[in-house]
């Protein structure tokens, strides 16, 4: 859209590229941030101060089309929404009823916005596509200022038949990766269809009779969400380039090594760590 600041040009390394080009292609075709907003936003903000919030400075970093970044903003002062790929039309359209959100197109690796400047910076479902994490992390952190926090989410490693399905993913990701979008996304919602009608469905008659121990399955977490959402993760799933996976101490260690203190981990279909910027 007319009016966004752009400081990104396009990536010299294939890899990036392609994850430049995958999750924007994926922003630009689910753009609705409704199906998963508010309950996603829970999800990946439980325990947040938002009072702290009041006319301070947030900075969301890899905001894709914006859905947090609209919803921050009711208790932030001002945010600054930032992504390397043109999700960032997708994020100033969602944005625009909400003044106080500002839309940058930049890099995280080199973004052009001052050190020790933001109260609260988030980064949530990208440092984990990236391939320098670490760099990434320490770059957010001199964004932050002294005292402010910053808050992550990474996928999880897993074990057991969760482990043993991602590996078949995984398997699948080294052609899925080089597959053409529009193809892709129409395999995305043919599985999509699949798991929806095989294993959602099921697993909401399951707990309307009130069965509890499935609750830890593979793809639980859908039953609260309609079909799009499902279907948007998957091709999130098998187009991005790069998918590292975590343990806990893994992701406590990403931010203790940048500087961070105070540091906690919290499961929520992956990790949720966050930190404190020593003053």
């Amino acid at each position: 859209m007319d009016g966004i600041p752009r400081f990104v040009n396009e990536p010299q390394d294939e890899t990036a590229r392609r994850t430049q080009a995958s999750f924007g292609y994926e922003w630009t075709h689910f753009h609705d941030w409704q199906p998963s907003g508010a309950t996603n936003f829970q999800d990946y903000f439980t325990g947040l101060d938002f009072e702290s919030l009041a006319g301070r400075l947030v900075l969301d970093a890899g905001c894709g089309m914006g859905r947090h970044a609209r919803q921050i903003a009711d208790h932030a002062g001002t945010v600054v929404a930032v992504d390397f790929s043109r999700a960032i039309d997708a994020a100033s359209r969602n944005t625009a009823d909400h003044a106080n959100v500002a839309c940058i197109q930049a890099d995280l690796f080199a973004l052009p916005l001052a050190s020790n400047t933001f109260d609260l910076v988030y980064s949530l479902g990208v440092l984990h596509h990236l391939a320098d994490t670490e760099r990434a992390i320490a770059g957010l952190v001199d964004k932050l200022k002294p005292g402010g926090r910053m808050r992550i989410y990474l996928y999880w490693r897993r074990h057991g038949l969760p482990g043993r399905m991602l590996s078949l993913v995984t398997f699948a990701r080294r052609v899925t990766v080089h597959t053409p979008f529009p193809v892709l996304r129409a395999l995305c919602w043919a599985l999509s269809v699949v798991l929806y009608g095989g294993a959602i469905l099921p697993y909401r008659a399951l707990s309307a009779l009130g069965v509890r121990r499935h609750r830890t399955w593979p793809l639980f977490v859908y039953t609260k969400y309609p079909f799009t959402v499902l279907y948007n993760d998957q091709f999130d799933r098998f187009s991005a380039p790069i998918e590292k996976r975590y343990d806990a101490g893994e992701a406590r260690r990403l931010l203790e090594h940048a500087g961070l203190r105070d540091v906690i981990v919290r499961p929520c279909v992956g990790w949720i760590a966050e930190g404190v910027k020593p003053a």
